[in-house]
C-alpha cells in the first residue's frame, strides 16, 4: 500500500483570490500506471503542466474524475481543453485525457463539445472501473446538485474522497465506513451561511461522524478562505486521528 501517495494540489473553497496562493480543489494519487487527478478546480492548471513536463508524463495516460460541476472542482477544465485542441491542431500524435464527470451541467456539455480531446464518461453511482489492481466506485452525496464521493479498493484496503458534503448521510456512511483513510470536506467551523443552505456541513459535526465509523485515519480538506487552520483545529474530535490538510502536502494514501 505504500506505493500509493496523495498530492494536494489545490483544498481551497471559491473566492477572488483562486489564481493566487489559494488554489482550489484537487487532488494527485500517484502509484497507478495511470495518473489520477480527483477534481480539477480553479488555479491549479499550471502547476499541473509543470508536473507533467517536470514527470515527463503522456497525456494520454490522465484519468480526472470530476466529482461535481462547481467551478472550485472543475474549472482548469477550460484551460485543458484549449490546451489539448491546440496541441492536437498542431500535432501528429493526437492527445486524449479519459474524464468522469456528472452529466447535468452546463460544465458537461462544455466538455462534450472537445469530442477529440477527451474521452468523456458520465459519472453515477452504477460506474465502476478497475485500473492496474484498484477498484474505482461511487456513491452519491448531499451537496447542492449532483455530486459523487469516490471509493479505491484495493483488497480489504480503502481510501474514499466525499468531496462537497451538506451532511454525511446514511448511504455515504455504509460507504466509508472502516476506510483507511477518508479525505472529508472540512465544511465550516464558525458560522454557517444561510445562502449555503445544502452546500457544506457545520466542521464539528462531519467530523464526528465520519470519526464514528472506525475509520484509521481523517483527512479534513476544503479550507474555506474566511477561515483559518485554528478554527479546524478546535472542532476535531477527541482521540480522533485528523489531519487538516494545506497545499502541497505529500503522503501515503493509506497509511
Amino acid at each position: 500500500m505504500n506505493n500509493f501517495s496523495l498530492y494536494v494540489l489545490g483544498n481551497y473553497s471559491p473566492n477572488i483570490r483562486t489564481f493566487g496562493k489559494y488554489k482550489n480543489t484537487c487532488y494527485r494519487i500517484k502509484g497507478f500506471s495511470k495518473e489520477v487527478f480527483l477534481d480539477f478546480g480553479a488555479g491549479i492548471f499550471f502547476k499541473f503542466l509543470r508536473i507533467l513536463k517536470k514527470e515527463k508524463i503522456d497525456i494520454n495516460n490522465i484519468v480526472i474524475i470530476i466529482s461535481h460541476n462547481h467551478i472550485d472542482h472543475n474549472f482548469s477544465l477550460i484551460f485543458l481543453s484549449f490546451y489539448l485542441l491546440i496541441y492536437n491542431i498542431l500535432h501528429k500524435d493526437k492527445k486524449r485525457v479519459e474524464i468522469y464527470m456528472p452529466k447535468k451541467s452546463i460544465a458537461y456539455t462544455f466538455i462534450k463539445t472537445f469530442k477529440n480531446e477527451y474521452r468523456l464518461k458520465i459519472l453515477n453511482e452504477s460506474v465502476k472501473f478497475n485500473i492496474d489492481n484498484v477498484k474505482f466506485s461511487f456513491c452519491k452525496t448531499i451537496h447542492k446538485g449532483e455530486s459523487y464521493a469516490t471509493k479505491l479498493t484495493i483488497d480489504k484496503d480503502v481510501f474514499v474522497y466525499t468531496s462537497d458534503i451538506a451532511l454525511v448521510c446514511d448511504n455515504l456512511k455504509q460507504f466509508i465506513k472502516n476506510a483507511n483513510t477518508v479525505l472529508v470536506d472540512a465544511g465550516y467551523p464558525n458560522k454557517r451561511f444561510h445562502s449555503f443552505q445544502n452546500y457544506h456541513g457545520k466542521t464539528e459535526k462531519i467530523l464526528k461522524d465520519v470519526n464514528e465509523l472506525n475509520i484509521k485515519r481523517i483527512l479534513a480538506t476544503h479550507i474555506r478562505f474566511f477561515s483559518n487552520y485554528d478554527d479546524y483545529v478546535q472542532k476535531i474530535p477527541p482521540n480522533a486521528n485528523v489531519k487538516i490538510l494545506n497545499v502541497d502536502d505529500y503522503f501515503n494514501l493509506l497509511d
